[in-house]
């Protein structure tokens, strides 16, 4: 009766010592790109202008690369506008109907759209999105001077609110868009890449304080029952 003891013993604490381990990996890798990641985007988006950087190991980083370049930005910033937007997904469609990699809304495809390209079911097309796209933030930055917060939050919720506010709209949703977009330029511009967790992180950033206290919670519990059974045995 007492044979299957050890077994459930040593089951017992490698299930724990596992959650133990993912708890403390989830704890630093996401509690420290908690941390580091606003902090570097915050003090990226204060600074202007910054010399081009191209990308690279990302899909469609050539195409991006020459769309930034034809409109005097900053590939990495492109990159991060696609990375927050569809996540480098060319056929993506948000629920407002935005369509593509840069997710233009009707309006922005009309007065960007390549001539050779018009029809909004063309926004699906990678580089005549990027095209379009990196027009219009072109058009967002000149507008606003080159604050690159303010052309994204116009990016996101239009020039027109972005004016009447004159500044950063107290929207919650374009906050944090401009954080998240922030926050992917920051990675690209420390090594010109985006890597898949990272981008991970990044589709979850509002969920991932929540994870990081559950796993604190969860680490925390975990050490509690350790002590607890070392200090039953003989």
């Amino acid at each position: 009766m007492t044979s299957g003891r050890p077994v459930r013993t040593a089951l017992g604490s490698l299930a724990l010592g596992l959650a133990g381990l993912v708890s403390l990996v989830c704890i630093v890798v996401a509690g420290r790109w908690l941390v580091l990641a606003p902090q570097g985007a915050a003090e990226l988006l204060a600074r202007r202008p910054l010399p081009s950087r191209p990308v690279h190991g990302i899909p469609f980083a050539d195409e991006i690369n020459r769309a930034a370049g034809r409109h005097g930005l900053d590939p990495t910033l492109v990159a991060a506008v696609v990375a927050a937007e569809s996540d480098f997904q060319p056929t993506a469609v948000s629920p407002k109907g935005a369509r593509g990699l840069m997710q233009l809304a009707p309006l922005a495809w009309r007065e960007t759209a390549p001539a050779d390209c018009r029809p909004y079911a063309c926004a699906f097309n990678p580089v005549a999105n990027l095209e379009a796209g990196s027009r219009y933030l072109r058009r967002m930055l000149d507008r606003f001077g080159g604050d690159v917060r303010l052309a994204l939050a116009a990016y996101n919720a239009g020039p027109e609110t972005v004016a009447a506010y004159a500044g950063l709209p107290p929207y919650r949703e374009t906050q944090g868009y401009v954080l998240r977009v922030g926050i992917a330029w920051w990675e690209l511009r420390r090594t010109g890449t985006l890597p898949r967790l990272p981008r991970t992180l990044l589709r979850f950033l509002d969920g991932l304080p929540a994870v990081v206290a559950a796993s604190t919670v969860l680490a925390c519990t975990v050490a509690a029952v350790a002590v607890w059974r070392a200090a039953r045995r003989p």
